[in-house]
């Protein structure tokens, strides 16, 4: 990688941040011919995306701006592939949302025209129809929402090969690099201080993910995001388990907080709804949990037990398998759950971040409409309900 010591003391553009979504904004301004330094504290990647599973989907969300914005994102995945020199296993083969409340079925059939409006191609299976197709789901399930487009892909390869590109493309590679503060001048932007010397430049893409707000303290801004953590379970070899991704219907309530019926005490505080991702190597991701507990990434027992419970209710066979490896990641998490993609009330300064669990998915959008949005022309998608100022008060003010 191109890693200098800092031989040069300026850049057109200073992307903080180095994991999916500060790489690919790195990719796509070097790719559009800007001068761009990619600042990084630990390694290429690091942080969220170093931790946490890999998808880039459309499922999670209702039909809306929210999900289109998801739909764009994933679309630009196989081009983007095909750029890198480095394969991050995408792979389209789908992700089903499993339903096993009633009171859910109607709901879902009615999302399905909204989706297919989007372009999003969803199917509806009923019991005998996913019976067929995944014997190993437990028998009282009784339908499944299946994204066939939706895809997995391996997070860490795909923010290293973004990073290998962007420095291909011209951009300076810093990891290892310690941000000590940012200088203004007149207000606006003026240098990035660093542990390795200072980087004179009139822009800085602040897409540090949890660590985002403590950017922004640097230059006065308020930047409301908060470290929501997440724990995996990994299981042995488990050839046959799943063909593909699943997620229960319930994740969908349990992403946005909400009572759910049919889960324990336990369940129902940490969050904890079904996920579960084959990998190429046999072994299965499971999750998914939710909890503000800081920056603590350390594995939890009771959260551990309430999704490997949650897991065999969807998948009985689990019962007799075996956990091999847990680990729990943090997502940057803001307080409607959408990113923050936007410029602020300080001239030159950018945020990038907030994306909680779609980093991965939207990290290829996201890059695309900063680099859009410096250019000064219309973005191709409306920013507008991405934009900081939607939590500022008064508005427009740090």
């Amino acid at each position: 990688m191109n890693d200098q010591q800092n031989k040069h003391d300026a850049a057109e553009v200073v992307v903080l941040g180095g994991g999916a979504v500060g790489t690919a904004v790195a990719y796509y301004l070097a790719r559009a011919g800007r001068n761009v330094a990619l600042v990084e504290l630990g390694e290429f990647p690091w942080g969220s995306s170093k931790r946490c599973d890999g998808h880039a989907v459309t499922y999670d969300s209702p039909p809306g701006y929210f999900s289109r914005l998801c739909k764009a994102g994933l679309d630009l995945f196989p081009e983007v592939a095909a750029d890198l020199d480095v394969d991050f296993d995408f792979e389209p083969e789908g992700v089903g949302l499993l339903i096993d409340d009633e009171r859910d079925l109607e709901t879902a059939r009615a999302s399905i025209e909204g989706k297919r409006a989007e372009g999003i191609e969803v199917q509806f299976w009923d019991r005998a129809e996913l019976r067929r197709r995944e014997p190993g789901v437990a028998d009282d399930v009784l339908a499944c929402l299946n994204f066939a487009s939706d895809a997995k892909l391996n997070p860490m390869r795909l923010a290293f090969g973004l990073a290998r590109r962007a420095g291909a493309y011209g951009a300076r590679l810093m990891p290892r690099t310690r941000v000590t503060g940012i200088e203004t001048r007149d207000g606006a932007v003026a240098a990035v201080l660093t542990d390795r010397g200072r980087i004179a430049s009139p822009v800085v893409i602040d897409a540090c993910g949890v660590w985002a707000p403590l950017i922004g303290q640097m230059v006065g801004l308020t930047i409301p995001i908060r470290p929501r953590q997440g724990q995996i379970l990994v299981s042995e070899k488990l050839r046959g388990l799943a063909s593909q991704s699943y997620a229960e219907y319930g994740y969908l309530a349990a992403k946005g907080g909400r009572k759910r019926n049919g889960v324990t005490a336990d369940m129902e505080a940490y969050g904890v709804a079904l996920v579960a991702e084959p990998t190429e190597a046999g072994t299965v991701l499971f999750g998914s949990s939710r909890r503000y507990v800081g920056l603590d990434t350390s594995s939890h027992p009771g959260v551990l037990r309430a999704m490997a419970q949650r897991a065999r209710r969807f998948f009985p066979r689990l019962a007799e398998a075996r956990i091999i490896r847990c680990y729990a990641g943090l997502r940057p998490a803001t307080p409607d759950g959408k990113p923050i993609i936007s410029p602020t009330p300080v001239p030159g300064f950018f945020v990038a971040a907030g994306h909680e669990g779609n980093g991965i998915g939207l990290s290829l959008i996201t890059g695309k409409l900063v680099a859009e949005l410096l250019g000064g022309g219309p973005t191709s998608v409306d920013l507008a309900p991405l934009r900081l100022e939607r939590f500022l008060e008064p508005p427009h003010a740090a």
